[in-house]
C-alpha cells in the first residue's frame, strides 16, 4: 500500500487547532518522517484527540501519550489498503466503538480463556489492536493490552487509583496472565492486609508438625499429628481477622481448595472495591467475578496458608496464568 495515496485524501478537519490541543508535549518530539504532518492531519480527529487526552490525564504525566500518538500516526497508514485505512479513520473520527465490551466483561463472568482478538472486528481495527498489544511504550505504566483497550475504546479509561480500568462505568481490576501460561502472572491477594503467621507457627510447633502448609496440602487428608481445629482457627484470624468456621469444616478435604479460592477472591474484592478481575495474557483473556471462576484459571501457585520463609505477603496469594 502506498502511504502517499492515503495522505492525498485529506479529511475536513481543522488539524492545526487539533494539533495544538491534543497533546501539547508532542511538540517535544520532532519527527524525522517527512510525511508525519500530513499523516497527522489525516488521522487525528476529535475522537482520537479525546482518547489520547484522557489516556494522558489518567497517568498524570504529560509525556505519556506523546509516544503513543506518534506511533499511531506512523502505524495506522500501514495496516491496510488506502480505502481500508480511510474507512477506519472515518469510523474512528465518528466515534465508532471498536471493542466489544459485552464480550470483554460479560455480566456472568467467564469460565475459560478467550482469544483477545475476538473482541475486535476484523480488518484494520484488529490489526491495530494486535500491533498495540505487542508494543511496549517507553513511559507507559500499563501493560500493552491495557493501553490497546484504553486507546481503542471510548468506554474504557484508566482508574485514578491505579492498577484498574473503568470499563463501561465499572471498576475492573487488571491482572497479568504471565508469559504464556508457563510463568506466573498476577496474584489474587488482599495486599492491604499483612497476615501474622506467628500463631499458626506456634500451633504447628506445639503439635510437633514441621513444614509449610500449602492450599493443596490442606485440601488432602491431614497427618495424624496435624492440629486441625487450632490451625484452622489461626488461619482465619491471620488472613481474615476472625475465626472462619468453614475453614475448620473443609480443611483436610478436596473441597477446601474451592473454599479458599472463594475466601481469597471475596477478601480481595472487598479490599480493592472492584466489580471483577480481568486477566490478560499474551494472546488470551478471562474475566472472573468469583472464587469458583478463579478455580477455572490456570494457577502457577495455588496459595499458601503458612510459609515460614515468607518475604512478602503476596507470596501466599494465588498466582494466575493464561496461555
Amino acid at each position: 500500500m502506498k502511504i502517499n495515496q492515503i495522505l492525498n485524501e485529506k479529511p475536513n478537519i481543522d488539524s492545526d487547532i487539533v494539533k495544538q490541543r491534543v497533546i501539547r508535549t508532542l511538540q517535544k518530539r520532532q519527527s524525522d518522517d517527512p510525511v508525519f504532518d500530513t499523516a497527522y492531519k489525516l488521522l487525528v480527529g476529535p475522537q482520537l484527540e479525546k482518547r489520547i487526552e484522557t489516556y494522558i490525564a489518567a497517568h498524570k504525566d504529560p509525556d505519556i501519550g506523546a509516544e503513543e500518538m506518534k506511533w499511531l500516526i506512523k502505524t495506522i497508514p500501514q495496516l491496510g489498503t488506502a480505502e481500508e485505512v480511510k474507512t477506519f479513520v472515518n469510523d474512528w473520527n465518528k466515534g465508532k466503538e471498536f471493542i466489544d465490551i459485552d464480550k470483554l466483561i460479560p455480566q456472568s463472568g467467564m469460565t475459560s480463556a478467550t482469544p483477545l482478538t475476538d473482541i475486535v472486528p476484523d480488518g484494520v481495527p484488529k490489526k491495530l489492536f494486535i500491533a498495540l498489544s505487542k508494543e511496549n511504550f517507553t513511559k507507559s505504566d500499563a501493560g500493552p493490552a491495557e493501553a490497546a483497550l484504553a486507546i481503542m475504546s471510548k468506554r474504557i479509561t484508566y482508574s485514578t487509583e491505579g492498577g484498574d480500568l473503568i470499563i463501561n462505568g465499572k471498576k475492573i481490576e487488571i491482572k497479568s496472565g504471565g508469559k504464556g501460561g508457563s510463568s506466573g502472572g498476577g496474584r489474587i491477594y488482599n495486599d492491604k492486609h499483612y497476615p501474622n503467621q506467628a500463631e499458626m507457627g506456634k500451633v504447628l510447633a506445639d503439635a510437633g508438625f514441621k513444614g509449610n502448609v500449602s492450599v493443596m496440602f490442606a485440601s488432602s487428608p491431614l497427618p495424624e499429628n496435624f492440629p486441625k481445629k487450632e490451625f484452622a482457627d489461626a488461619v482465619g484470624k491471620a488472613f481474615f481477622n476472625k475465626v472462619v468456621p468453614q475453614i475448620n469444616s473443609k480443611i483436610g478435604k478436596p473441597e477446601f481448595r474451592t473454599l479458599w479460592n472463594n475466601l481469597m477472591y471475596d477478601d480481595y474484592q472487598k479490599a480493592a472495591g472492584h466489580q471483577g478481575v480481568l486477566i490478560i495474557g499474551p494472546t488470551t483473556y478471562q474475566y472472573i467475578m468469583n472464587g469458583d471462576q478463579l478455580m477455572t484459571v490456570k494457577q502457577t501457585a495455588k496459595g499458601m496458608l503458612y510459609y515460614s520463609n515468607m518475604k512478602q505477603p503476596r507470596e501466599l496469594g494465588i498466582q494466575i496464568a493464561l496461555g
